[in-house]
Formats: C-alpha cells, structure tokens, sequence
C-alpha cells in the first residue's frame, strides 16, 4: 500500500509530513525538538525515534475469568546515516532498545492468539545492534548484525492497523513451529534484498535460530552463535507502484522458511507408540520448513489515481506441512483497511481483520492419549479472531484506537467460553 506514512519497528505508522509549527497539536514529536538537538543530530545525519504504545483491554463477556488489563511498550531507535556523518557511501547504522511492562490480557481470556500488540517480553532490553549498505543505486541492500527476520519477511504496512497479535507486524503463525524473530526480540542475522527490476525484489535471510536468546531474562545481550540455523526467502511483485502508474496498486509475495533444528515429534515415541502413554521421550525430528503467501491489492482509490485514501484487501496464508512436528500447520489471517474513510481525516485508517489457526492432528492424537489416562487435556482443533478497529490520527504525534475483538473457541479446546474483548490503543511519537 502506497501512503505518505512510514512504518516503525513499534507497529504502528505516523505520517512522515512536512514541518509544521510550533503548537503542541501541530508539531511532529510530543516533546518537540529537545532545544534544537533533535534538528542538529538530522543535519548531521543522525535519527533518533522515541515511541510509546500501550494497550488497555477488557473482556467483560467469556474467557478464563473477566479482568481488565494494560500493556505498554516504550521504544528507542537511532539510525546514523553513515554517508553524511563519516562519507561512508549507502551505509547506514541502526540501534534500537526497548522496554515493556504491564499484563498480557491473553492469560485471562485463555486463547492462543494474542489480543494486545505489545503483548510480551516484559523487561527492558537491546534489540537491533545491525550495519546496512545500499549499492547500485539501492538495487541491492545488505543489513548484517543483531536483526529480527519479521523487520524484514512476513510483513506488511497494512499489518499494523491492528491490535491483535496475530496480524500486527508479521503473521503469528510460524511462531509457533519455527523459532522466528519479531520486535523486540533479535538475534545474530545477516539479510540480502536484490531488486532485478522496479516492481520486483528478491529477499533471503539467514539468523540465529536459538530461542532461548529472546528469554527476558537475557535482556538482549546474549551475543552468542549457539543455535540452529534459520532460513528464509522471499519473492514480491509490487504491482502498479512505479511513478506514473495509471493502474491501482498491489503487493504479491511468495516465500519459505528452512530450520536446522530439532523438533519433538507431537505424538510418537522413540518405539513408535503415544509418547502420553508411554512415558518415554518423543521421537526427535532434524529439520522443519514451511511456506507462505501474501496478497494485498488495493481496489479502491478516493481521490484519484495516487491518492493514499481508498481500500484495501489483504489475505495471508502459512503452511507448516510436517504435522507430525508443527503444532500449527495452517493458519490464515485477511482483511480490509480502508485509508481516509472520511475526506475530513485523511490520515485515519478503519479496519477488520480475521485470524485462523488450524491444530495439527497429530497433536489432538497425543491430547487424546492424555484423556484416556485422565489429565483433562483439551483437544485443540481451532481458534478463530474477528476485529474491528479504528486509527484516528488525533495529532501528528497521537494516535487514538478504540478496537473490538471477538475470539472464537478460545485456545481451540471448546472448553472456554468464546470471549469479548474491547479496548483500546494509544501510540505516541515522543
């Protein structure tokens, strides 16, 4: 989608608009220019973006038990253009932190698909530490360092008009089969972006596989190689994008994702029976991959052709064929985002999104071998999210979301009341 905003490694958009004035609703950051700091570090090629998100959410209707909860993330980013501060040409630096607290209303509702945004990784912490370099003209670009792949793959600008966690930022799905990083968790990485001709890109990445290295606890500075190795690539087509382009635009990726890890089997054991029953450890599998398509084509324009305002449709669909393994084997989200609804509020976005997730059968094969020897274990066969939200862009540094969520056989047991959950977000551009 082709806007004038600019999205932020919090998940969610400002608009990247001219300077305005001075008065408090008129201008770019809550807190201003810092005296004049903020424009001196610009000239020198220096960026610093500090952002604030949190999410207040209840469930008064179904869940675990009804409670009210808050969520909060407070992020810092510097990015130093290295060609205007040291000559270096196309080279870019890039250091982020990042603190959350509060609770994750998740818990309560008892589902699997997170209703807050800032949902997790409670603590403060380093997250990127990564050098970039352009050539040719930004034909080709390298980012190396302390990187999460969701910065990079999986992602679209149309993602962050949402709360729930399972379509901000990246699709949540692949979480729960391969250890892939997200914000605010990064790991040792190194990622190859070549753009062949203007409408398309070729993106392939390669990361620090170990999980343990998001743990709150490690803060972030656990800088080491352990782990297993993560692949990824990506093919888009961005259509009708060019300059000029008299047609409405749209964006086709097409990708896939390897892991060297080792992965549980979900219900055999090492002789072939019901690990449940048995006892014994679960057969251990090398390696897992899956694949992924993403869809967004805008199909309406108000305006005029080039204008942001209008709507579109986005699909995201993930496959994780090994069932024996991947405890999430399909999954699915959609949805419409219209930008500038009213002429009055060009900067406003509404939007209603669907999450599905689909439970291997494997797994409900090892839960019912759990029920028959009387643990009470669910048997999980799918969870289901509708939302509705919308932005309203209060100032050019607030953002106001009110956001309702509906969850569908919460954690995919049957066992917990289907769940209601309103609220709402604010995002602040500090």
């Amino acid at each position: 989608m082709e806007s004038d905003e600019t999205p932020t490694r919090r998940g969610f958009l400002f608009p990247n608009l001219p300077a305005a004035g001075r008065s408090l609703a008129e201008r770019q950051y809550l807190t201003g220019d810092w005296g004049g700091l903020r424009s001196g570090l610009r000239e020198l090629g220096i960026t610093p973006t500090l952002t604030f998100v949190t999410d207040v959410q209840g469930n008064p209707v179904g869940g675990l038990q009804q409670r009210l909860r808050e969520t909060d993330d407070l992020g810092l980013d510097i990015t130093a253009n290295l060609e205007r501060l040291v000559g270096w040409p196309g080279g870019l630096f890039g250091v982020s932190f990042s603190m959350r607290s509060g609770t994750n209303l998740s818990a309560d509702v008892g589902n699997v698909f997170t209703v807050a945004q800032a949902c997790c990784g409670h603590t403060y912490r380093l997250v990127d530490v990564y050098l970039e370099q352009s050539l040719n003209d930004h034909a080709v670009n390298i980012r190396v360092g302390r990187i999460a792949a969701g910065d990079d793959f999986l992602t679209s600008p149309l993602y962050l008009a949402f709360v729930q966690g399972a379509i901000n930022g990246n699709p949540s799905g692949i979480n729960f089969n391969v250890p892939v990083t997200a914000y605010p968790v990064a790991t040792w990485g190194a990622r190859v972006l070549v753009k062949p001709a203007e409408s398309l890109y070729v993106m392939a990445g390669a990361y620090n596989g170990d999980p343990s290295l998001g743990e709150n606890a490690k803060h972030g500075v656990d800088w080491s190689m352990r782990g297993p190795l993560f692949t990824i690539g990506e093919v888009g087509y961005r259509h009708n994008h060019r300059r000029g382009a008299t047609g409405l635009p749209g964006n086709y990726k097409l990708g896939g994702f390897y892991s060297t890890g080792s992965f549980p089997d979900l219900f055999r054991d090492v002789q072939g029976g019901s690990a449940a029953l048995s006892g014994l450890p679960p057969e251990i599998h090398q390696g897992n991959w899956g694949f992924y398509l993403l869809l967004d084509q805008k199909v309406y324009e108000d305006g005029g052709i080039g204008s942001a305002r209008g709507l579109t449709p986005f699909v995201s669909l993930l496959f994780s064929p090994d069932q024996h393994i991947n405890q999430l084997p399909f999954f699915a989200n959609g949805g419409l985002v219209y930008q500038g609804p009213f002429p009055a509020r060009p900067l406003d976005r509404a939007a209603v999104g669907v999450v599905y997730g689909a439970f291997s059968e494997e797994l409900r094969r090892s839960q019912r071998d759990a029920r028959s020897v009387g643990t009470g274990v669910g048997l999980q066969s799918y969870e289901l999210v509708l939302e509705l939200t919308y932005i309203f862009q209060a100032t050019r540094w607030l953002q106001v979301q009110p956001d309702v969520q509906y969850i569908i056989n919460p954690g995919g047991t049957g066992k917990i009341p289907n769940a209601l959950v309103v609220g709402f977000q604010l995002a602040l551009n500090l």
